[in-house]
């Protein structure tokens, strides 16, 4: 028997937000699952929703979509959960059916959609509610842990995504402008799976640039707070700019930075998640044929990239920088939020009722 209420993040209006009391989720279809949380995360985005920047966004709402939950009571359909098992979930559930889905973009599903953002309530909580969860549950392995894989299903994924819309090989040259967890993810999943023949990292933080060479997940990192951006990358590359670039930033420098160090017949792929709008300057994009490409990425990759984790060929644990109970998150929201105390990702441990 669960308990009546839990503790949540709550978002109820631009920069209000909160750790409430809210009442615990129940099963209310057959293909349902309630997980309590055992780990979750603090998304970009999730500052983005908290600020006020996705106006769409329903409230009151708890946020959060990057989790690891214990299964503890399933709908009488689901077929391949048991109670006590041990599942990182996708960020979002979608239904196949309405338009959105039909429209390929499973991301916008009118019926469910991303948790903490759409239909669905987040996963920054004790127990979050799991609709179709044998499609969005994912077992893991008794040989990983959650801190190895909680990173797969949102921050590796959308750097899958992409590094595949960059079409990166072993013949190209990638750069990633901007390197916080998204744009790291976008490193790892170029150099360890796609193989690309050189990485190269560019941000202001030279924190972050130094976790990534520690780590190996690069071959060069650029501080664009203290060097010529364009020089370095005419150095690295010759003079032919590099074949490729990522950027995570989602701000007119980063963005337009990533224009200029992208070769004549390149790719410029964006990750980012926009706030505000940006003017883009179409007639030197036009002049270099390059190629711009962005979205919302649909999970692929994933189980490759658990493969990879167990095989010991992929681990994203450095990015987990800061790690403290829900109790902390208003905290945490301030830290990772403003890029204090090195953070690149806070994680959630359980809420802790006898502190």
């Amino acid at each position: 028997m669960l308990q009546e209420t839990m503790k949540a993040l709550v978002y109820h209006g631009p920069g209000n937000y909160s750790l409430d009391d809210v009442p615990v989720p129940k099963i209310t279809g057959p293909r349902d699952a309630i997980g309590k949380v055992t780990l979750a995360a603090i998304c970009t985005s999730d500052i983005h929703m908290v600020q006020g920047h996705i106006p769409t966004a329903p409230r009151p709402k708890i946020v959060g979509h990057e989790f690891c939950v214990e299964i503890v009571e399933t709908g009488s359909e689901v077929k391949s959960l048991k109670p006590g098992m041990r599942c990182v979930v996708f960020p979002a559930v979608f239904c196949g059916q309405c338009k959105m889905c039909k429209s390929g973009l499973p991301g916008l599903c009118e019926k469910y959609g991303i948790f903490g953002v759409g239909e669905l309530e987040g996963s920054q909580a004790e127990y979050v509610w799991i609709p179709e969860a044998d499609l969005f549950c994912l077992p893991i392995p008794s040989s990983l842990k959650e801190e190895d894989v909680i990173l797969v299903p949102d921050m590796l994924a959308t750097g899958w995504f992409g590094v595949k819309n960059a079409e990166v090989n072993s013949e190209k040259i990638v750069a990633v402008v901007g390197v916080g967890p998204v744009g790291m993810s976008a490193c790892l999943i170029a150099k360890s799976i796609f193989g690309a023949k050189k990485v190269i990292a560019i941000d202001l933080l030279p924190e972050r640039l130094e976790l990534l060479l520690h780590n190996q997940a690069v071959d060069a990192v650029i501080n664009s707070g203290t060097e010529n951006v364009k020089e370095r990358i005419k150095e690295i590359t010759k003079g032919a700019g590099v074949d490729a670039t990522i950027e995570s930033g989602g701000v007119q420098q980063t963005f337009e930075l990533a224009t200029r160090i992208t070769k004549f017949g390149g790719i410029v792929s964006t990750v980012a998640v926009f706030s505000k709008p940006l003017t883009v300057h179409m007639d030197k994009i036009f002049s270099k044929n390059l190629t711009i490409r962005m979205g919302i990425h649909k999970g692929e990759g994933i189980g490759e990239m658990l493969q990879k984790i167990q095989e010991g060929k992929l681990d994203p644990r450095f990015m987990l920088t800061h790690t403290r109970p829900l109790n902390d998150i208003l905290e945490g929201y301030e830290v990772f939020g403003g890029q204090k105390d090195g953070c690149v990702k806070w994680a959630i441990t359980p809420y802790e009722r006898d502190r």
